[in-house]
């Protein structure tokens, strides 16, 4: 029989969210289908023909072309757009035109954000949070990521709901942190889905049930979580949460190694995948 080996080394149970990556062309309002039609609207100051010209000429992988990009999507920016706000700011923050510059990411996703925009709502608090282009600040932080939540932003849904659970830059409130979580995890979030499945695991924040457990971590687990088939499979392994069942277990340790998802550390879980 396999042997699983896997400690809780912490009660912070998400992985660390990270700022969002530039957006692809998948990420923006469908526009003119083709560049040359791009261009000939974003020259006449349509802003969503800007913005989706600028996405174009990244996702062509050229230094020369990213930087036109970013011209393209400072115009936007001049405009008031938020959407440009936040694109170009990933861009700063990424530095695939050759310009980065972390100060001008933050100071434009705070523009953007102050304007209600909460994708750069989440990462201008990802940045408080790390000091990343501006100062640590637990409390900006926090104030960010529950003003995203509140807007719907899931990722922030889940960071909220961490600090929430472990009361860094807010009060600290158990129950209000695994509503987020439920919420979170209700719309796709698999960061969301293991912070459940520890809390139960735990017993911190939830009641101490197995059962509990097993369903959130197999819900990562379909989702592709790697870390979650671990767990998953050693609970089928122990009948820890399920009947006993070697071959479900045997299953899931299969899924993980064929999962190119590092099975590491994933929420607060050191994991060891059996020989």
């Amino acid at each position: 029989m396999h042997c699983l080996a896997f400690i809780v080394v912490s009660c912070s149970l998400a992985p660390t969210p990270s700022v969002a990556p530039t957006p692809s062309v998948a990420d923006i309002e469908p526009v003119a289908p083709s560049e040359q039609q791009l261009r000939s609207s974003a020259e006449t100051g349509d802003l969503r023909a800007m913005r989706g010209l600028a996405v174009a000429l990244l996702e062509t992988g050229q230094s020369d072309a990213a930087y036109e990009a970013g011209d393209w999507l400072s115009s936007a920016v001049e405009h008031g757009d938020t959407e440009a706000m936040h694109q170009l700011a990933c861009l700063r923050f990424s530095g695939r035109d050759g310009h980065r510059d972390l100060r001008a990411a933050v100071s434009l996703w705070q523009a953007a954000a102050s304007l209600g925009h909460c994708d750069a709502m989440y990462n201008l608090a990802v940045c408080y949070r790390d000091g990343r282009g501006t100062f640590r600040s637990g409390s900006r932080a926090s104030m960010w990521f529950h003003r995203a939540a509140e807007g719907g932003q899931t990722e922030a849904m889940t960071a909220w709901g961490r600090c929430l659970f472990d009361g860094v830059g807010t009060g600290y409130d158990e129950v209000a942190a695994i509503e987020w979580w439920t919420r979170a995890a209700q719309a796709g979030d698999i960061d969301a889905m293991v912070s459940l499945a520890i809390a139960a695991e735990t017993g911190r924040g939830l009641p101490r049930d197995d059962r509990t457990a097993v369903r959130w971590w197999r819900r990562a687990a379909d989702a592709g979580n790697r870390a979650s088939m671990v767990v998953l499979a050693a609970h089928y392994e122990m009948g820890r949460g399920v009947t006993q069942n070697p071959a479900t277990a045997n299953k899931w340790y299969r899924q993980a190694r064929r999962t190119d998802i590092p099975a590491a550390v994933a929420g607060g879980l050191v994991l060891a995948l059996p020989e």
